[in-house]
């Protein structure tokens, strides 16, 4: 009489641990987000954080949209706050310092920006940081020997004092619409030990304005120092933009639509004219043959 009653059991058992086994594979694992942080500092004025969500799928990273960000200065306290920001289509947010942090801010040598998250249903909470030192960077020109040299410095905060910045990588460029040029062969500088970096200037006869100015920009990038600074000078070293007269208004081939050239639109004009007559031609004649079939 157990017998029965010992199968019962085990097809309970069975029964149990297969609901068990089908919730957990309904259960996935929800996907890691990752969050980065950039420090950046433009022509030594306020400075600003930037931030990046990515999520990794199969072999690639792919931007995260929608995502809320807290963004606060050395340590995550409500008083250090610096902004909380959604993310755009992107995945990327910038967070400007506002005037809360200033006392913080003046008082700061080295300090690191940390960025938190909050669990959704789409991704776990998360929480990253970055640090870097406190950093300014200045370009200026100088002639060696009847050539035109770009100076940049870069100095970081020592205590009270300004100090030469040292072994810092910065590109300098001429500044494009599209793309920055290289102001020479190199693609990047090193600071000396007074935090300098000089390099001549090659790009002779580069476009300006109408005046012939260029903007030059000196910049690092994710420096594990210091950051992202940047700065920009306008100099008289390109030549000047001339207008040769062209008349942009005439009708040309390559002009926009308005002002196509005579003999296209004509030609446009007759084979729309030619192939719209056949058309009606053979729609009359059509509707000739069946008048006549009916009769």
């Amino acid at each position: 009489m157990k017998q029965p009653n010992n199968y019962k059991l085990f097809f309970a058992f069975i029964f149990v641990l297969c609901s068990f086994s089908a919730i957990a594979q309904d259960e996935k694992p929800k996907p890691k987000l990752l969050l980065e942080l950039g420090y950046h500092l433009s022509n030594n004025k306020i400075p600003f954080v930037s931030v990046y969500t990515k999520s990794k799928n199969e072999r690639k990273f792919i931007p995260v949209p929608n995502i809320a960000v807290k963004i606060y200065l050395t340590q995550e306290a409500d008083a250090n706050l610096l902004g909380t920001v959604k993310t755009n289509n992107e995945g990327r947010a910038i967070v400007s310092f506002p005037p809360s942090v200033q006392a913080l801010w003046d008082t700061a040598t080295q300090f690191t920006i940390v960025g938190t998250t909050d669990a959704s249903k789409d991704y776990r909470s998360i929480s990253s940081e970055t640090s870097a030192t406190k950093a300014k960077i200045n370009i200026d020109t100088v002639l060696v020997d009847g050539a035109r040299n770009i100076l940049v410095t870069v100095t970081k905060k020592q205590g009270k004092d300004w100090v030469p910045a040292k072994d810092i990588e910065t590109k300098i460029t001429v500044k494009r619409s599209i793309g920055n040029l290289s102001v020479s062969d190199a693609e990047t500088y090193t600071t000396d030990s007074a935090g300098q970096a000089t390099v001549e200037f090659k790009r002779i006869g580069i476009p300006g304005d109408e005046k012939g100015n260029i903007t030059l920009v000196a910049r690092t990038e994710d420096n594990e120092f210091v950051g992202n600074l940047s700065i920009e000078k306008t100099v008289p070293w390109g030549s000047n933009f001339v207008n040769q007269g062209i008349d942009f208004n005439r009708r040309t081939l390559f002009a926009t639509r308005d002002k196509a050239p005579w003999w296209l639109l004509f030609l446009a004009g007759s084979i729309f004219i030619g192939v719209w007559s056949v058309i009606i031609y053979l729609v009359r004649q059509i509707i000739k043959m069946r008048k006549l079939g009916n009769t």
